[in-house]
């Protein structure tokens, strides 16, 4: 009987997993803009983690967690600044956790959660789009911040402070 439960456990799929994404394919940036020029810096170190539902072929839930430190705009004096404006010591990560993720059109999402960024939390919401193939889930979005919602005191150059809004993409690869 023992060993009757056990090839059962072996063949019956696994109705939801835990997969992480390949940290060598995904990434997370970030663009921000001043009056005199815009950039963007990258996080090729992000750990996010979903919850993958087999039977439907679905995101249950979500979870990222990046190191402000590691994001790299290519120019070492900015990163080394903006890990000073975002107390990066003292408040070193940011976390976001879904609350829910729905459907909005074909391999479309509307997922909300919790963004925390600068030791404050929020409730965020953005749209995320779905590639699929056999063996990959590519998941894609955008949202935009405000530092000052996080507290942050937004740089300057030239004694002129940079654009409050601060645009975050994603794109995480999942192997199936």
């Amino acid at each position: 009987m023992l060993h009757f439960l056990i090839f059962l456990m072996a063949v019956l799929p696994v109705e939801k997993r835990n997969i992480k994404a390949d940290k060598a394919k995904s990434y997370l940036t970030y663009k921000a803009v001043h009056s005199l020029h815009a950039w963007e810096g990258k996080n090729t170190n992000t750990d996010c983690l979903i919850i993958y539902n087999t039977e439907s072929s679905t995101v249950e839930k979500v979870a990222v967690s990046a190191k402000v430190a590691d994001f790299d705009s290519g120019n070492s004096s900015r990163d080394s600044h903006a890990i000073e404006v975002l107390d990066a010591i003292k408040y070193p990560k940011i976390t976001f956790v879904s609350t829910k993720i729905a459907a909005a059109g074909k391999d479309n999402f509307r997922v909300t959660g919790d963004l925390t960024f600068h030791n404050i939390t929020k409730t965020i919401s953005f749209d995320a789009k779905q590639t699929k193939t056999s063996s990959k889930l590519i998941a894609e979005g955008k949202f935009t911040v405000l530092m000052t919602d996080y507290k942050i005191e937004r740089p300057t150059l030239m004694f002129i402070p940079t654009n409050d809004e601060m645009d975050i993409s994603l794109y995480m690869v999942f192997n199936l």
